[in-house]
């Protein structure tokens, strides 16, 4: 279980990072600015828990 965790938490991560990837290249197209902030937060919060599921396992 532990290792699924630790591959789930390192998922999150990597799909957070992307979103945010994806937040910057919007960045230069004519998005608007609040969609970018949605997808901000959602990438926000992927990283963070995927951080805080990966703090847990560690333990």
């Amino acid at each position: 279980m532990q290792q699924f965790l630790f591959f789930f938490g390192k998922a999150l991560q990597l799909l957070g990072l992307a979103t945010i990837t994806l937040v910057v290249f919007l960045f230069f197209t004519k998005e608007g600015m609040e969609p970018l902030l949605y997808k901000s937060i959602l990438g926000i919060v992927e990283f963070y828990a995927g951080t805080f599921v990966l703090s847990r396992v560690n333990k």
